[in-house]
């Protein structure tokens, strides 16, 4: 059986993504991966889907409300995606992965219409007993996210692939590894090749080697060695014929836990020392200790809370190419009002810091950012799903005219065979 921190480490990269589908995701890769069948026969399962989204956003493109920059404009978007998820195994490898086409349509800003794809083949093994093997390879095309920065890309394609090495050589204790490397690429409506544009794209190198203990109670714990690195192709621009590197080498000592404190309380825990060093920025240098800690409380099993307090680095898409320190929390709750309707509540505040300058300007930059979220899920019957969301933004950054509130709304329809 693979051990679960391997799936926490990997569910605790997203700091930058939104609260509930955060917190979501990090509870449901707690549970250890299934040992996979020993059946000689195939047993293979297509899940064909369709999702259909309707938003309305008052403020798209997140511009200042203030400043004489361009106002605030509402848009329209909507988005089919048509799509199928399909899992086989044979004896002790299991094939899995996902294959979708989405199209993307603006009322109002239609430069950002897009045509988009994803795939991600992933293959497990049990080599022996005590051996677990992982490959995968996945790809997404897709609408670039709102940038913080001055440059607005409308595509962004990564590339991804990953593989990881589980040894369980004793009944409590295992030992950890994994390589991950994602390529992204950026491309704008009008001029794909300008220098601000492509300062955006980025290869990142991630890997880690550890040792994972997992005594009969089913908490866990492991200490992680960390190492990553990000290569920027092009050079930043920083000032009128200036430019600089925004490579980066990081090297992290982590240590994670999870605490089963009662049958309705869990706890997870990171906690690392972390060393990041900049080729030809050494203002955005960072040397300290990163932590994340969240709480899942489950009263009945109708209902769930979760708390996370966070403080790490963050991936940002901006045009400083800069990431971030993020100083987060977040609340979260989940309730089946009905057998049929389901309710989700979550509010995130982040205080984001940029070192050094933020590429246009001498001043430090530090932003905080608002999320806040409700939404409501109606499961009319097993295959067909219908839901809302209505999210509310806010920005409040040091430099001036950065900041802007927005809200949206989006209802969409989901069906799965």
């Amino acid at each position: 059986m693979a051990h679960p921190l391997l799936a926490l480490h990997t569910a605790w990269r997203y700091g930058s993504k939104p609260l509930l589908t955060l917190l979501c995701y990090t509870s449901a890769t707690l549970a250890a991966n299934p040992v996979y069948g020993a059946s000689s026969e195939d047993d293979p399962g297509i899940a064909p889907f369709a999702r259909v989204d309707y938003t309305y956003d008052s403020n798209l493109l997140n511009r200042s409300d203030e400043g004489d920059g361009p106002e605030p404009q509402s848009d329209q978007v909507k988005r089919l995606e048509l799509g199928t998820l399909f899992d086989a195994r044979l004896s002790r490898q299991k094939f899995s992965g996902l294959m979708s086409l989405s199209d993307t349509r603006h009322e109002r800003f239609t430069e950002r219409n897009t045509d988009g794809y994803a795939y991600r083949l992933r293959w497990d093994s049990e080599i022996g007993k005590t051996i677990l093997a992982a490959a995968e390879k996945g790809a997404v095309s897709d609408q670039a996210p709102i940038q913080t920065g001055l440059v607005s890309a409308t595509l962004r394609k990564q590339d991804t692939e990953l593989a990881s090495l589980t040894w369980n050589f004793h009944a409590n204790y295992a030992v950890l590894s994994e390589y991950k490397r994602t390529e992204t690429r950026f491309e704008g409506a009008d001029d794909n090749s300008t220098a601000l544009l492509n300062g955006l794209n980025r290869d990142d190198q991630s890997s880690y080697i550890g040792l994972a203990y997992r005594p009969a109670s089913g908490s866990s714990s492991a200490i992680l060695l960390k190492q990553s690195s990000g290569f920027f192709p092009s050079r930043q621009i920083i000032g009128p014929g200036q430019t600089v590197s925004n490579n980066f080498d990081q090297s992290e000592v982590e240590w994670l836990t999870r605490w089963n404190y009662s049958k309705i309380t869990m706890l997870t825990l990171s906690l690392s020392s972390v060393d990041r060093q900049h080729d030809e920025l050494p203002q955005r240098d960072f040397s300290g200790t990163n932590y994340r800690v969240a709480v899942r409380y489950e009263p009945t099993v109708k209902t769930s809370f979760d708390l996370m307090v966070a403080k790490q680095i963050v991936g940002v898409s901006d045009a400083t190419n800069s990431d971030a320190l993020a100083k987060q929390l977040g609340l979260g709750m989940q309730m089946e009002l009905t057998s049929k309707l389901f309710l989700q509540l979550g509010y995130m505040p982040q205080n984001l810091q940029f070192n050094g300058t933020d590429g246009f300007s001498t001043v430090p930059r530090t932003e905080r950012l608002k999320e806040s979220r409700i939404g409501l899920e109606f499961q009319m019957d097993p295959r067909l799903k219908l839901g809302a969301n209505l999210r509310q933004r806010d920005r409040d950054s040091s430099l001036p005219n950065l900041d802007y509130s927005a809200h949206s709304m989006n209802v969409f329809v989901k069906y799965e065979h």
